[in-house]
């Protein structure tokens, strides 16, 4: 080997000897270099040892550099500072690595630990931009609004958005007046859902429809895909029926045919021809209609003005302000109130849409996005604690480096950097639990998430993560980095590893997160009791009616049968003969109103009491003689209906006891007139011939007042059939179909078990729900406000065992120590009670309106989730009060 390969490549070298120190140190650098060089080649090749050398001398180059970059002017680090910062900043994530891994128990705590924390918020703060923030999918969505009749009886003089989103209360010829009257709105529609039978292609098929008018399209402002939507003219009386088909349905039942424009399809037995199909995206008033139909021609000349089905929506002029549309419509109540006198207590309501929407779900999001802001909180301070922990037992190691030159700053940046590592890596865990429960979270919450549609992971969750893991970040290695700022390097110094220089200080910093922590806890704790109590009431009301064994399903007839009276009575005659004879069918009876399922109408109606003639909306049903039997509600006084009541008889009705109550609190109802409207519209007086037991509509209601009245005297061809049985509704589902069928196989049924859809319903779920929620994570929070105070006891017996040692030699008690340690962790729990009370009491008024009949400072509640804490404060500190007593004094002294 010739002596040239024996040398080092000339340009590393030369480029070594520019970074290495001048004198013999530099030498030195040089010749080690050189003679690994030399081992480099003979143990394999010049090319390997070149590639070794040119890493070295990289290696010592970047060295040079960045050691270089702490002792530049200023000016020189603004010239060419970002090279000298991500030199800086890549060896302080490395040396956080090392710092990190030499701990892998306390990593992966904060890691799971965080992660936990920030995707829970990351998954909600989704739901809450998509369902709260997100403006609607229309242009210019914010000018659309909801137009409301309000009626002091039903929705009260001020109604929330919240207690209307589901009325449907506007009559046709109601919302005919506010068209035409109404001067601030560019469009106006009326629409009500309904369900369909589809037939044709030798099947039937049960589809969610809407019925609408031109102006719900127009107001929207979305063209359809094929065809085109309703015009004004389509709205007019005589108009030939039309339809407009969802995307979905025009997939799936047509193969996406666009010669489906122009054929006739029959819904509920009238044909309608197709005029449209709608773009993927659009479903209105949610996604699961799946065909509009304009009105038919009874609804559109129909004088009755009560017991209104419709909603409106409206799209407001441009430049009109809501005020501005409000004070136009409250005008448009006083003229309607002139031309019909019976009219002059309804007003009209204004509000966005968008409010609208949104309004069932709103405050339960938004309180859940606090809960979880809550969690990261406590999550963030325990892991300060932590890192102060840790912080504290490297002080000797900071108080030498900075004895070395080390500056301040540089201690902040590493601790920083290391907070910021963790965060990081809780970050992308974080991110990857919020992709993974999205879906499932949004499938799971009770009565579905309006907007649901739109739900999904894109940027906006992306860099909210990001965001969150910053601040993260920043809140965990803020006190650390301060306390290594204000480190002592004397006294640090001076004490060697044993004593505890700024003990009282670093004490009285993880004293007040643990406080914050149990505070913070508390809060969600208390919480979670309050659901727990409120659910408790709400599955203990009483219905008042028997939901076990009992079966419903809801029938709306075919046109067929709404021709006459006596058709559709005929029917539902004799059905309820044939559903008698099925195996296992107890009783059957039917009303066209059911508890839980049905809803309720309120038509203005006049009452007769002994004070004189009042005029009221009163709750007004049509069934068969046999519901009240069927449901197990008992007749209070009088009798109940019969199948004596038929038309061209007296007129009755059968009163329920809240109607009682609050009309003839102290006289005999019976007797007594109530006026009321016919289905044409003419004012009649019926007679009270009994008074039956109040049942609730809605868990969350109290009985309203009603009245019941025999179907064979008021036509109606939609009614909720209701069967007492023994057998359940899978069992039971066939034959009732098979006895349907045998009178028109044109109509789909499905049988519910009405104790089972009561458990679903969103009055029981969201509150079950909502507990659940509540109790996991008020369950993490706990846990790691008790973690908290564990790690501060524990810390402290360990800093202070010579003073224990000292204590026990000098002959106190090992109860004594143990005392004193239980105390204070019962101080501090203490503390936190106090302080997590009044935050409690605080937020209350969000919690209200999702509690039944529980106040948000229920003192059952608060006093229990108090007495909890105080238990898992004492649990938390026995462990670490125990290990002070075993505190040897001996081998203290021996050590001192």
């Amino acid at each position: 080997m010739t002596a040239r390969n024996l040398e080092p490549p000339r340009t590393a070298e030369r480029l070594l000897r520019r970074v290495v120190p001048a004198g013999v140190v530099g030498r030195s650098i040089l010749g080690d270099a050189r003679e690994e060089y030399l081992e480099q080649v003979e143990a394999g090749s010049r090319l390997s040892a070149s590639v070794w050398y040119w890493k070295h001398v990289m290696g010592m180059v970047y060295r040079h550099v960045t050691d270089r970059s702490q002792a530049v002017s200023p000016s020189l680090r603004q010239e060419g500072g970002w090279r000298v910062r991500v030199g800086t900043l890549t060896d302080d994530a490395r040396v956080a690595a090392r710092a990190l891994l030499k701990k892998p128990g306390f990593t992966l705590a904060a890691v799971i630990t965080l992660g936990l924390g920030i995707g829970a918020n990351t998954t909600i703060f989704s739901l809450v931009y998509w369902v709260l923030l997100k403006p609607l999918p229309y242009p210019n969505a914010e000018q659309l609004v909801g137009i409301y009749r309000i009626d002091p009886d039903v929705t009260g003089r001020d109604p929330s958005p919240r207690s209307l989103a589901g009325l449907w209360a506007v009559p046709y010829e109601v919302y005919g007046d506010w068209a035409e009257m109404s001067s601030s709105f560019a469009h106006s529609g009326a629409y009500f859902t309904t369900s369909f039978t589809l037939t044709g292609d030798d099947r039937a098929e049960r589809l969610s429809g809407a019925m609408a008018t031109s102006g719900m399209f127009a107001s929207l402002g979305i063209a359809p895909m094929l065809g085109r939507t309703f015009q004004e003219s389509d709205d007019e009386v005589g108009a030939p029926a039309l339809a407009v088909l969802s995307h979905g349905l025009w997939q799936g039942r047509y193969g996406s045919d666009p010669n489906v424009l122009g054929q006739q399809i029959f819904l509920s037995g009238i044909s309608y021809q197709v005029v449209g199909v709608m773009p993927p995206q659009f479903g209105f008033p949610n996604q699961g209609v799946q065909v509009w139909a304009t009105f038919e021609d009874s609804r559109k000349t129909s004088p009755v003005r009560n017991g209104g089905y419709l909603q409106v929506i409206a799209r407001l002029n441009p430049g009109v302000s809501l005020q501005a549309a409000q004070a136009d419509v409250d005008r448009v109540a006083l003229r309607i109130g002139e031309l019909y006198p019976e009219e002059s207590e309804h007003g009209i309501g204004l509000f966005p849409r968008k409010l609208l929407e949104v309004a069932s779900v709103k405050a339960g999001l938004v309180l859940l996005l606090g809960a979880v802001a809550l969690v990261l909180l406590i999550a963030c301070a325990n892991i300060a604690s932590l890192l102060l922990v840790r912080a504290t037992e490297r002080k000797r190691e900071l108080g030498i480096r900075i004895a070395l030159g080390a500056g301040r700053s540089r201690l902040v940046t590493q601790h920083l950097t290391e907070s910021a590592l963790l965060s990081i890596v809780g970050g992308a865990a974080g991110c990857l639990l919020a992709v993974t429960a999205l879906g499932p979270f949004k499938a799971a919450f009770p009565g579905g998430l309006p907007r649901s549609d739109a739900i999904a992971v894109d940027y906006r969750l992306m860099l909210f993560a990001g965001a969150l893991t910053l601040l993260t970040g920043l809140l965990t290695g803020a006190l650390p980095a301060i306390r290594a700022i204000h480190t002592p390097i004397v006294a640090v110094l001076r004490e060697g590893s044993r004593g505890s220089v700024g003990g009282r200080q670093r004490n009285r910093t993880q004293t007040t997160l643990v406080v914050t922590e149990i505070a913070l806890a508390f809060v969600l704790l208390a919480g979670a009791g309050l659901f727990v109590r409120s659910l408790s009431r709400l599955t203990s009301v009483d219905y008042g009616f028997n939901a076990k064994n009992l079966l419903v399903m809801g029938l709306s007839l075919p046109a067929l049968y709404r021709e006459s009276h006596e058709v559709s009575l005929g029917f539902f005659e004799e059905l309820n003969e044939r559903l008698q004879t099925i195996p296992g069918v107890n009783t059957v009876g039917s009303m066209n109103q059911m508890p839980f399922v049905g809803g309720w109408s309120t038509p203005p109606t006049i009452v007769e009491t002994s004070d004189g003639m009042l005029d009221v909306n009163v709750h007004t049903v049509a069934g068969s003689p046999d519901y009240f039997e069927t449901m197990g509600m008992s007749i209070k006084a009088g009798r109940g209906l019969t199948e004596d009541d038929r038309q061209g008889d007296m007129l009755v009705t059968v009163v329920n006891e809240a109607m009682v109550r609050r009309y003839w609190p102290s006289e005999n109802p019976i007797g007594r007139r109530i006026g009321t409207s016919d289905a044409a519209g003419d004012s009649v007086w019926v007679t009270v011939v009994g008074v039956v037991s109040d049942v609730r509509y809605r868990l969350n209601m109290n009985p309203i007042p009603t009245c019941h009245l025999p179907i064979s005297q008021w036509p109606s061809w939609y009614q909720w059939i209701v069967m007492r049985s023994a057998i359940d509704a899978d069992a039971v589902s066939r034959p009732v179909r098979e006895a349907i069928a045998a009178i028109d196989s044109d109509i789909p049924v499905r049988v519910l078990q009405l104790e089972e859809r009561i458990e679903n319903s969103t009055a029981v779920a969201s509150p079950r729900f909502g507990m659940f929620v509540f109790s996991c994570l008020s369950g993490l929070a706990a846990l790691l406000a008790f973690v908290g105070i564990y790690g501060v006891l524990a810390y402290t017996v360990q800093q202070r065992a010579h003073e224990i040692g000292v204590r026990l030699a000098l002959g106190a008690g090992a109860k004594t120590v143990l005392r004193t340690y239980l105390a204070r962790g019962l101080l501090l729990a203490g503390l936190g009670l106090t302080i997590g009370i009044a935050l409690a009491l605080g937020v209350s008024r969000v919690m209200s309106s999702l509690l039944f009949e529980t106040s948000p400072t229920d003192p059952l509640t608060l006093v229990a989730v108090s007495l909890l804490v105080a238990v898992a404060a004492i649990c938390a500190s026995y462990f670490p009060a125990r290990r002070a007593t075993n505190v040897d004094p001996v081998e203290v002294l021996r050590q001192e």
